[in-house]
């Protein structure tokens, strides 16, 4: 029997999500997600590759590929987890279906939407995007000295002034809706820059720094991002 909760009982530790392609998972994503749930204290970061890209291109592995490599990947950063939710799921990744889903398994936990600058800045073009706030917390990756304030257009200004919180405290005693600003160290890596290398045959050497070698072995094993497929 589950006991019931008194006015002194903490709340539940909140769960935060990471999405996207990870075509391929680099140290990009994954040292961000990892330093991130380290300075912000969350005891849980799950990090959700799509199935079904809404607002890009179709991937250039498939989704059991991607999901293998972020396995591999995950296996050298403890705290990180994966959910493959939206790879199981039949509609398209919209970010309020996936967090509809995660309220409804853990409607007492406060969940977290780990999200870059970039990807934030365009947020008013995703599917019910308004919806979003009233199922999470948005923490916003900045670029060291970028003024996000300045980049923001008028619809997603109102929001912004309206949910911005400098309380890291406030994405556990709510359970949704702010806003936290948190400036991470650049990564000097992306997807698209190393299937570019791989497509033009770059060495082992070249790549390992971007990315972990088990990830690598797997990309050369099963000959991904050489060509057209």
């Amino acid at each position: 029997m589950i006991a019931p909760k008194t006015a002194h009982s903490q709340p539940a530790e909140p769960l935060a999500l990471f999405g996207g392609t990870f075509d391929p998972v680099h140290f990009g994503h994954l040292r961000v997600a990892s330093d991130t749930a380290a300075a912000l204290r969350l005891p849980e970061l799950r990090l959700i590759p799509s199935k079904k890209p809404v607002h890009r291109d179709a991937t250039s592995a498939n989704a059991a590929q991607r999901l293998a490599m972020l396995r591999l990947g995950v296996s050298e950063f403890p705290g990180l987890r994966i959910d493959d939710c939206e790879l199981i799921r039949e509609t398209p990744s919209y970010t309020v279906f996936t967090l509809e889903h995660f309220r409804e398994r853990f409607p007492e936990r406060a969940l977290i939407w780990v999200i870059g600058i970039d990807a934030f800045l365009g947020i008013t073009r995703w599917y019910e995007w308004q919806r979003l706030f009233d199922l999470a917390h948005f923490v916003v990756l900045n670029r060291p000295g970028f003024a996000v304030a300045n980049a923001l257009s008028a619809s997603l200004s109102s929001v912004w002034n309206g949910r911005l919180t400098s309380d890291v405290s406030a994405l556990r005693t709510n359970l949704h809706g702010q806003l936290y600003l948190h400036t991470v160290a650049p990564q000097a890596v992306s997807a698209t820059e190393i299937r570019n290398m791989l497509l033009e045959g770059a060495s082992d050497n070249a790549l390992r720094p971007l990315l972990p070698a088990s990830v690598l072995a797997y990309i050369r094993e099963n000959r991904l991002y050489t060509g057209p497929t």
